[in-house]
């Protein structure tokens, strides 16, 4: 009877065991989103700067201003009639100097320092060799450098002395040459620069020859340069 008990006993049994109780700890079905780090900045160019170095650079300006040419000779003619000269021509004259337009190259060698060359062209003539006579348009041109100082986020102020060498050929009341000049020229001025490729910028020069006389010229003007790259 007792055996028959055990080998009836597997009959009864339930099927299914009961599933085992899990006890491992419930695990979040998503973690909490961490908050976002700040997004580094990047510099991605389009930030206007004033730093050239590395950069060719074409700029254009026109300028306007007013010169005084003082003769060593009083027979030559500098644009102005005397009456009361021996030989009618006014010893120094003053006047307003030829509209110019003038184009320069330039490189950057250095945070603060462009290498410049200026070639500068006269809108309007100058003064012929008699009274009431047309001359020559302006043309010189003028090797330099370009010293900036007092950096701002997109402005900053510049000097810049150059050495000029004249080539506008003046001629005599006989039509002679009057030969070339030297002298030196300085611009000072502040800058702009709209984007790292291109800025603008307003000035006053002065500018000293004295080979063929002595010819100081006071001007003002703008420019615009682009760059690259």
């Amino acid at each position: 009877m007792l055996l028959l008990c055990v080998l009836a006993a597997p009959a009864f049994a339930d099927p299914v065991a009961p599933a085992k109780e899990d006890t491992a700890p419930a695990k979040d079905d998503a973690a909490p989103a961490k908050p976002d780090a700040p997004s580094p900045v990047v510099d991605h160019g389009d930030i206007p700067t004033t730093y050239h170095k590395g950069q060719f650079g074409l700029s254009a300006r026109l300028s306007l201003g007013a010169q005084a040419i003082a003769t060593y000779d009083s027979k030559l003619y500098c644009g102005t009639v005397d009456a009361t000269a021996a030989n009618g021509n006014a010893p120094v004259c003053a006047a307003r100097s030829p509209v110019s337009l003038g184009f320069e190259a330039s490189y950057g060698v250095g945070r603060g320092v462009d290498l410049v060359l200026e070639l500068r062209i006269g809108l309007e003539k100058e003064f012929g060799p008699r009274p009431m006579t047309d001359g020559p348009h302006p043309l010189f041109f003028a090797p330099g450098a370009r010293f900036f100082f007092s950096e701002a986020k997109r402005t900053r102020l510049f000097a810049q002395p150059e050495v000029v060498f004249d080539f506008t050929p003046y001629k005599d009341a006989s039509g002679n040459s009057r030969g070339n000049d030297f002298g030196f020229r300085g611009l000072e001025g502040i800058w702009l620069d709209l984007h790292k490729t291109y800025g603008m910028y307003a000035f006053v020069g002065e500018t000293l020859e004295f080979v063929r006389w002595i010819d100081a010229n006071f001007e003002a003007g703008v420019g615009f340069q682009g760059r690259y790259p």
